[in-house]
């Protein structure tokens, strides 16, 4: 059973357009399966570092229990 998709639409620069149209014929894959790709990689990218970045600041002794987040 996979994870099911969230719709989420945007417009992207001529730029952007013209790679994911290059990228959907070099590999046949669909523009969207491929920008869900990068936006997935940098997702968890990004969610790695703010997990790394709690880490530091606990063992610092320096982290502050801030709206939203559950302290030790």
């Amino acid at each position: 059973m996979s994870i099911p998709l969230t719709d989420f639409r945007c417009k992207v620069t001529p730029e952007v357009d013209a790679l994911l149209e290059t990228m959907h014929r070099t590999s046949g894959r669909d523009k969207s399966e491929i920008a869900r790709d990068v936006l997935h990689k940098w997702a968890v990218t990004e969610i790695h570092a703010a997990m790394l970045l709690h880490s530091q600041l606990s063992d610092k002794g320096i982290l502050r229990d801030y709206e939203g987040v559950v302290g030790k």
